[in-house]
Protein backbone atom coordinates (compact mmCIF):
# COMPACT_ATOMS: atom_id res chain seq x y z
CA UNK A 1 0.00 0.00 0.00
CA UNK A 2 1.24 3.50 -0.84
CA UNK A 3 2.13 6.15 1.74
CA UNK A 4 -0.34 8.39 -0.09
CA UNK A 5 -3.38 6.12 0.10
CA UNK A 6 -5.17 8.60 2.34
CA UNK A 7 -4.29 11.61 0.15
CA UNK A 8 -7.37 13.34 -1.24
CA UNK A 9 -6.58 16.68 -2.92
CA UNK A 10 -9.08 19.48 -2.71
CA UNK A 11 -10.99 19.35 -6.05
CA UNK A 12 -10.94 23.17 -6.21
CA UNK A 13 -7.18 23.09 -6.79
CA UNK A 14 -7.04 20.19 -9.25
CA UNK A 15 -7.63 21.29 -12.82
CA UNK A 16 -7.22 19.01 -15.82
CA UNK A 17 -4.91 16.65 -13.94
CA UNK A 18 -2.69 19.45 -12.62
CA UNK A 19 -2.63 20.72 -9.07
CA UNK A 20 -2.96 24.49 -9.12
CA UNK A 21 -1.42 26.79 -6.54
CA UNK A 22 -3.44 27.17 -3.37
CA UNK A 23 -5.51 30.36 -3.88
CA UNK A 24 -4.79 31.39 -0.28
CA UNK A 25 -1.12 31.80 -1.21
CA UNK A 26 -1.64 33.70 -4.50
CA UNK A 27 0.66 36.72 -4.82
CA UNK A 28 -0.81 40.18 -4.53
CA UNK A 29 -1.37 41.85 -7.89
CA UNK A 30 1.26 44.50 -8.60
CA UNK A 31 0.42 48.11 -7.85
CA UNK A 32 -0.97 49.82 -10.91
CA UNK A 33 1.20 52.36 -12.70
CA UNK A 34 -0.31 55.38 -14.42
CA UNK A 35 -0.53 54.69 -18.19
CA UNK A 36 1.24 57.92 -19.22
CA UNK A 37 4.03 57.34 -16.70
CA UNK A 38 4.53 53.84 -18.09
CA UNK A 39 4.56 55.12 -21.71
CA UNK A 40 7.11 57.78 -20.76
CA UNK A 41 9.37 55.19 -19.19
CA UNK A 42 9.15 52.92 -22.23
CA UNK A 43 10.02 55.81 -24.59
CA UNK A 44 13.46 55.91 -22.98
CA UNK A 45 14.16 52.28 -23.94
CA UNK A 46 16.57 52.39 -26.86
CA UNK A 47 15.74 50.17 -29.82
CA UNK A 48 15.82 50.16 -33.60
CA UNK A 49 13.00 51.94 -35.37
CA UNK A 50 10.85 49.52 -37.32
CA UNK A 51 7.99 50.17 -39.70
CA UNK A 52 5.53 47.35 -40.22
CA UNK A 53 4.04 47.38 -43.73
CA UNK A 54 0.89 45.57 -44.84
CA UNK A 55 -1.20 45.67 -47.98
CA UNK A 56 -4.96 46.03 -47.98
CA UNK A 57 -6.58 46.33 -51.37
CA UNK A 58 -4.37 48.53 -53.51
CA UNK A 59 -2.96 50.56 -50.59
CA UNK A 60 0.12 50.02 -48.48
CA UNK A 61 -0.30 50.73 -44.79
CA UNK A 62 2.65 51.51 -42.55
CA UNK A 63 3.02 51.89 -38.83
CA UNK A 64 6.08 52.71 -36.75
CA UNK A 65 6.36 50.19 -33.92
CA UNK A 66 8.66 49.78 -30.97
CA UNK A 67 7.48 46.33 -29.89
CA UNK A 68 9.44 44.12 -32.26
CA UNK A 69 11.97 41.43 -31.44
CA UNK A 70 13.42 38.20 -32.73
CA UNK A 71 12.25 35.11 -30.88
CA UNK A 72 13.89 32.27 -32.77
CA UNK A 73 16.65 31.73 -35.32
CA UNK A 74 15.62 28.19 -36.17
CA UNK A 75 13.06 28.65 -37.56
CA UNK A 76 13.52 32.40 -38.00
CA UNK A 77 10.63 34.12 -36.22
CA UNK A 78 9.82 37.59 -34.95
CA UNK A 79 7.28 38.97 -32.51
CA UNK A 80 5.41 42.24 -32.97
CA UNK A 81 2.75 43.87 -30.83
CA UNK A 82 0.02 46.07 -32.29
CA UNK A 83 -2.65 48.04 -30.46
CA UNK A 84 -6.11 46.72 -31.23
CA UNK A 85 -6.89 50.00 -33.02
CA UNK A 86 -3.61 50.09 -35.00
CA UNK A 87 -4.16 51.23 -38.57
CA UNK A 88 -2.58 48.19 -40.24
CA UNK A 89 -3.79 45.50 -37.80
CA UNK A 90 -6.80 44.43 -39.87
CA UNK A 91 -4.75 44.34 -43.08
CA UNK A 92 -2.26 41.98 -41.43
CA UNK A 93 -4.95 39.76 -39.95
CA UNK A 94 -6.81 39.62 -43.31
CA UNK A 95 -3.76 38.85 -45.49
CA UNK A 96 -1.75 36.93 -42.86
CA UNK A 97 1.36 38.78 -44.12
CA UNK A 98 3.47 41.72 -43.04
CA UNK A 99 6.83 43.25 -43.76
CA UNK A 100 9.24 44.77 -41.26
CA UNK A 101 11.55 47.48 -42.53
CA UNK A 102 14.27 48.67 -40.14
CA UNK A 103 14.64 52.38 -40.81
CA UNK A 104 17.89 54.32 -41.12
CA UNK A 105 18.59 57.35 -38.96
CA UNK A 106 17.98 59.69 -41.93
CA UNK A 107 14.42 58.30 -42.26
CA UNK A 108 13.24 60.02 -39.07
CA UNK A 109 10.51 61.88 -40.99
CA UNK A 110 9.03 58.56 -42.09
CA UNK A 111 9.23 57.12 -38.57
CA UNK A 112 7.37 60.19 -37.28
CA UNK A 113 4.70 59.84 -39.99
CA UNK A 114 4.13 56.21 -39.00
CA UNK A 115 3.91 57.13 -35.32
CA UNK A 116 1.11 59.73 -35.58
CA UNK A 117 -1.85 58.42 -33.56
CA UNK A 118 -5.09 57.52 -35.34
CA UNK A 119 -6.11 57.20 -38.95
CA UNK A 120 -4.61 55.23 -41.80
CA UNK A 121 -0.97 55.78 -42.64
CA UNK A 122 -0.47 55.15 -46.32
CA UNK A 123 3.17 54.61 -47.26
CA UNK A 124 2.88 53.82 -50.98
CA UNK A 125 5.15 56.76 -51.91
CA UNK A 126 7.95 55.49 -49.65
CA UNK A 127 8.04 51.86 -50.79
CA UNK A 128 9.92 49.70 -53.27
CA UNK A 129 7.89 47.21 -55.26
CA UNK A 130 7.96 43.63 -54.05
CA UNK A 131 10.75 41.68 -55.66
CA UNK A 132 13.85 39.65 -54.88
CA UNK A 133 11.69 36.71 -53.80
CA UNK A 134 9.72 38.66 -51.20
CA UNK A 135 5.95 38.91 -51.00
CA UNK A 136 5.66 42.12 -48.97
CA UNK A 137 6.71 45.58 -49.99
CA UNK A 138 9.62 47.23 -48.21
CA UNK A 139 10.33 50.83 -47.29
CA UNK A 140 12.80 52.19 -49.87
CA UNK A 141 16.28 52.62 -48.44
CA UNK A 142 15.61 50.62 -45.25
CA UNK A 143 18.61 49.03 -43.52
CA UNK A 144 17.00 45.62 -43.81
CA UNK A 145 13.56 44.21 -44.58
CA UNK A 146 11.94 41.03 -43.27
CA UNK A 147 9.16 39.42 -45.28
CA UNK A 148 6.87 37.60 -42.82
CA UNK A 149 3.81 35.39 -42.71
CA UNK A 150 1.66 35.22 -39.59
CA UNK A 151 2.28 32.03 -37.63
CA UNK A 152 0.37 32.78 -34.40
CA UNK A 153 -1.93 35.48 -33.05
CA UNK A 154 -2.53 36.24 -29.37
CA UNK A 155 -4.98 38.77 -27.98
CA UNK A 156 -3.49 40.32 -24.84
CA UNK A 157 -5.23 43.22 -23.05
CA UNK A 158 -5.67 45.96 -25.67
CA UNK A 159 -3.01 44.58 -28.03
CA UNK A 160 -2.57 41.83 -30.59
CA UNK A 161 0.69 39.90 -30.40
CA UNK A 162 1.77 38.42 -33.72
CA UNK A 163 4.42 35.77 -34.24
CA UNK A 164 5.76 35.95 -37.78
CA UNK A 165 7.70 33.38 -39.78
CA UNK A 166 10.50 35.21 -41.58
CA UNK A 167 10.40 33.98 -45.18
CA UNK A 168 12.93 36.38 -46.75
CA UNK A 169 15.50 38.93 -45.62
CA UNK A 170 16.51 41.78 -47.92
CA UNK A 171 19.64 43.80 -47.15
CA UNK A 172 19.83 46.50 -49.83
CA UNK A 173 23.28 47.32 -51.21
CA UNK A 174 24.51 50.85 -50.50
Amino acid sequence: MSDYAEFAPDPRVVVGGYIEADPDFAPEPPASVDEETFKGAMRSLAAGVVMVVAQRGERLWGLTISACCSISASPPQVLISLADDASCREAILDTRRFGLSVLRDDQKHLAELGAVPGGPKYVDAFCDDAGSGRRTTMIAGALVHLDCSVARVFEVSDHTILIGNVEAVVSPQR
